[in-house]
């Protein structure tokens, strides 16, 4: 294998595994309609991010903007693995479209630069899995997102034997708790999924 070939077989695909029915049930509602705005945070190869632009982002006007530093984390699946591939399997999935938008990125610094201008209609969360930095990400990209709009919180029920600060599900719980009067939960088990309420704060 040369260096110019993805080497796709060598990843997981996390998103067919975990993710995709989440995905087809919740975001229907969005299929094939102009001028979205849709933004995931961590996207590893882009096997979401090509599910999304071949089933949901149709029109031409709709765009992704995908945040991933695509430097992995402390995660013992990736130290494993050579992310400079991941990346480059990423770029060759999402070549042809030229309305999606790659940012790399740390998340928070990204986020930062939203002006809390209300421009999403669904955000995904799947970057950095420790609780500090999943209500960083969940905080930040509220305010982001468009009342009505939808956000996705990937890994809920991740490494539950593991100490609370290293995983996500004591991140969403909290937020959802904060934010209670102002979201609806739409969908629970391994992936969390809400619902900004059309008036908020």
């Amino acid at each position: 294998m040369t260096s110019s070939q993805p080497s796709e077989s060598n990843y997981p695909n996390w998103f067919n595994i975990a993710a995709k029915g989440y995905f087809a049930e919740y975001l229907e509602e969005f299929k094939g309609k102009p001028n979205l705005h849709f933004l995931q945070i961590g996207v590893y190869t882009g096997d979401a991010s090509l599910w999304l632009m071949q089933n949901i982002l149709t029109d031409k006007s709709s765009i992704l903007t995908d945040v991933d530093t695509w430097q992995g984390s402390d995660e013992e699946i990736h130290h494993e693995m050579d992310f400079s591939d991941v990346e480059r399997v990423y770029d060759e999935k999402l070549k042809k479209f030229s309305n999606v938008i790659k940012c790399k990125m740390e998340s928070h610094k990204f986020l930062a630069t939203s002006d809390d201008k209300e421009i999403y209609d669904f955000i995904y969360i799947d970057g950095d899995h420790t609780a500090q930095a999943v209500f960083i990400d969940a905080s930040l990209a509220w305010k982001a997102l468009k009342p009505g709009g939808i956000m996705a919180f990937d890994d809920y029920l991740w490494e539950l034997d593991a100490p609370i600060n290293l995983r996500p599900q004591a991140a969403i719980d909290l937020f959802i708790i904060l934010m209670k009067d102002h979201l609806t939960l739409i969908g629970t088990g391994s992936q969390i999924w809400i619902r900004k309420e059309l008036e908020t704060y």
